[in-house]
Parts: C-alpha cells; sequence; structure tokens
C-alpha cells in the first residue's frame, strides 16, 4: 500500500483528509507543519505529499523547496491541497515542484480516484 503523508495545520482539514484516505484504504502518516513533515520524510519512504500551502513555522514552498533538493525524496510526488487556485497560484505551485493542485474545499466524492491518479501518474518533473 503506498504510504501518504498529508501536511496540514487545521486540525479539522487534517483529521477530514485522513478519513477519507482510511476510508480508500490507506494508513496515511500526519504533520501539522513543516518541520514535522520533514522529520516524517526522515523515518518513512513516502509516495506521495498532500501539502496545504499556508503552514505555520515553514511555508509550503520552503517545504516544498527542501524535499525537491533532498536526493532521497526529490521523487516523491507533492500535491497542493490550497484555496489558492486561481491561475497564477497554481502556476507558482507547479512551477516550484508540485506535481498537481487540489482544491479546498476538497469534493469528497471525487477524493479517493484524485489519489489514486496521483499515485499511478509517473512524476513529470523526474
Amino acid at each position: 500500500m503506498p504510504e501518504i503523508l498529508i501536511v496540514e495545520d487545521n486540525l479539522l482539514n487534517l483529521v477530514i483528509e485522513a478519513d477519507l484516505l482510511k476510508s480508500c484504504g490507506y494508513d496515511p502518516k500526519k504533520a501539522k507543519n513543516g518541520f514535522e513533515a520533514l522529520e516524517v520524510l526522515n523515518k518513512v519512504k513516502v509516495d506521495l505529499v498532500l501539502m496545504d500551502m499556508e503552514l505555520p513555522k515553514m511555508h509550503g514552498l520552503e517545504l516544498l523547496q527542501r524535499i525537491k533538493c533532498n536526493p532521497d525524496t526529490q521523487n516523491i510526488k507533492v500535491v497542493a491541497v490550497t484555496g489558492h487556485c486561481d491561475p497564477e497560484s497554481k502556476q507558482k505551485f507547479l512551477k516550484a515542484g508540485c506535481h498537481a493542485i487540489l482544491s479546498k474545499p476538497i469534493n469528497f466524492d471525487s477524493f479517493g480516484s484524485q489519489i489514486k491518479e496521483f499515485l499511478k501518474v509517473p512524476n513529470s518533473l523526474h
């Protein structure tokens, strides 16, 4: 089973995403900020990171840069889970190394199929 890490500082969003992933058969890891995410990534081989971009202590773009600059984590697919879905923000996240953008609020009906697609589509950046 693929390993998924959720990086989300909003507890309600974290619980919702985790519950949705569990209902799809996954056992997600969780982090409330970028530093916790890096700790998890140092311990567990993760296939997909679902990451809020507005994080405390370390912005999502900084965390993304650290993930993509580390040879051990650079090939992990990172999906921005964000309310910033205007074309300029989307382009900024994709250019920085995000694999895809998932808009908030999450669509419960399509979430599971979106995750399956994220996991099976090759990472076009590497």
